[in-house]
């Protein structure tokens, strides 16, 4: 009869049981392909912005990623002696296989050993862009200049002197110039170039890449009633494309441009800090577009719209002096509030009480979007006693939106 009893209840317990949910997850993938020639071990990048696997070919130039999870990634294969090819938007969906084909490594030509940016190469950052040669034997450098080709031209190209790379025993070539965004490159280099014990390039190279295209690179807002708001390009971009950034609801506004550079001579990003001309409106969702139609330096558009959005607080305290519950405070202090914004300083003494009544002159001050104001106190405070100061809701900012709550603090004289 025990058992039966026991039977019953444990029957009762599964039945009482919650619900049991399935959660099913995404399967990994898998990315293959040939890489040829087959008789050289080469070397497999996967990236995702960063590496994330690598592996070698087999003896049938076999390579295979397995375990791959969803997502779109890049994939670079390499060997010594040959040029290295990349192949980008390789997209892997669930527990599915991506199949890359064959690829084919283009061999170097005897002394050149490596070259950036690789062959094939897309959305080049062009902020960081510079093309850089390495030999295994050092190249003259006049005759390399003679050699090398780029082909649209660009400006400001320029070669720096060799370096020579201990680690890599080796010699890298830098050339700057000013890239445009969004072009495909073809950089080529003829048998002309020679080296220091007069041999030349083994046959002529050839390799291309694209830039990225011009984009903005950041938007934003860092907070406060006088902050900038920030849009950085890839390009230069002129001043006068500042009317094509609208600001909803409309502000009176200011520009200051910045230009910088991260290579000597190379492309520069622009930043444009725009400043209200008087603070930004409290409580206030602002709307920016940043039109399509801006065009950096050579013409180019961005060819699409941005928007971006930031709210503003509502007109508060953010700081008073004497702190609240501050003791020994002397009997003619200056009394002294802050706020996020500016108030309407018409509305201070109407909103402002001191209990017990005190003595004193209102000053006001105003700087970079916000007003303060003392109290200075014209009559000696009693001693040992504890004082009120009290801003009611009857304070009003400058665009005429009231405090939204008191703001109450105390002090105790000496």
């Amino acid at each position: 009869m025990k058992r039966a009893i026991i039977f019953t209840f444990l029957l009762l317990m599964v039945a009482c049981q919650p619900e049991i949910n399935v959660i099913i997850s995404k399967e990994p993938g898998m990315i293959s392909g040939v890489v040829v020639p087959t008789d050289v071990a080469a070397t497999v990048e996967l990236y995702q912005g960063t590496l994330v696997a690598e592996t070698v070919t087999d003896a049938e130039g076999v390579f295979v990623f397995a375990d791959v999870d969803p997502g779109t990634y890049r994939l670079v294969a390499k060997a010594a002696n040959y040029g290295s090819v990349e192949i980008s938007k390789i997209k892997v969906s669930d527990s599915e296989g991506y199949d890359a084909g064959v690829i084919e490594l283009a061999l170097f030509p005897t002394p050149l050993v490596d070259v950036y940016p690789y062959n094939g190469a897309r959305d080049v950052n062009i902020l960081n862009i510079y093309i850089r040669l390495y030999f295994n034997d050092y190249i003259l450098p006049e005759s390399l200049e003679e050699a090398f080709r780029i082909t649209p031209d660009i400006e400001n190209l320029s070669f720096t002197h060799p370096n020579y790379n201990a680690r890599s025993s080796g010699y890298q070539y830098s050339i700057y110039g000013i890239f445009q965004p969004g072009t495909e490159y073809t950089v080529t280099i003829d048998t002309s170039a020679e080296t220091i014990h007069g041999k030349h390039l083994e046959f002529p190279y050839s390799s291309s890449f694209i830039v990225e295209k011009f984009k903005v690179t950041y938007i934003g807002w860092t907070g406060g009633s006088y902050a900038d708001l920030r849009i950085v390009f890839n390009a230069a971009v002129a001043p006068e494309n500042l009317d094509k950034i609208i600001i909803d609801p409309p502000t009176p506004v200011h520009l200051q441009v910045r230009a910088e550079s991260r290579a000597s001579v190379s492309n520069s990003e622009t930043r444009f800090s725009i400043f209200p001309e008087i603070s930004w409106m409290t409580d206030t969702t602002y709307t920016v577009l940043i039109s399509g139609e801006i065009a950096e330096a050579s013409g180019v558009m961005l060819g699409r719209d941005s928007v971006f959005t930031f709210t503003t607080e509502p007109i508060q305290i953010i700081e008073n002096y004497p702190r609240n519950n501050q003791y020994f405070i002397g009997l003619l202090p200056d009394i002294k509030v802050r706020f996020n914004n500016i108030v309407d300083e018409s509305t201070i003494e109407a909103a402002l009480s001191v209990v017990p009544e005190a003595v004193y002159e209102i000053w006001t001050y105003y700087g970079n979007g916000y007003n303060y104001f003392f109290l200075n106190v014209t009559e000696a405070l009693t001693t040992k006693t504890e004082y009120t100061v009290t801003l009611s809701t009857d304070l009003k900012d400058y665009y005429g939106r009231n405090l939204k709550t008191p703001y109450v603090f105390s002090f105790v004289t000496q």
